[in-house]
């Protein structure tokens, strides 16, 4: 199964990923911020570099997909309603 998380660093997200990993999932997990890469990769996730802002990374990322998990802060999300995507 492929699961994909945003948010996956705090203190919920972390620990989500830790548990799917080891249940045998494939697990990206999404991250605005390239500094963040080898922290995903330690959990033993795929990182996916991008923005929500971004359509075609979006797309990317999310196909193929069995699972999504929105884990972002509140603050976070709040950037979702400031573009909206046809």
């Amino acid at each position: 199964m492929n699961i994909v998380l945003t948010g996956s660093l705090g203190n919920i997200g972390k620990p989500l990923t830790k548990l799917l990993i080891n249940k045998g999932y494939r697990v990206t997990v999404i991250s605005s911020k390239p500094e963040r890469i080898q922290a995903i990769e330690a959990l033993g996730a795929i990182p996916a570099i991008g923005t929500i802002q971004d359509e075609d990374f979006l797309v990317a990322t999310f196909s193929g997909a069995d699972v999504v998990y929105l884990m972002e802060a509140w603050e976070a999300i709040g950037s979702l309603f400031d573009k909206n995507i046809d």
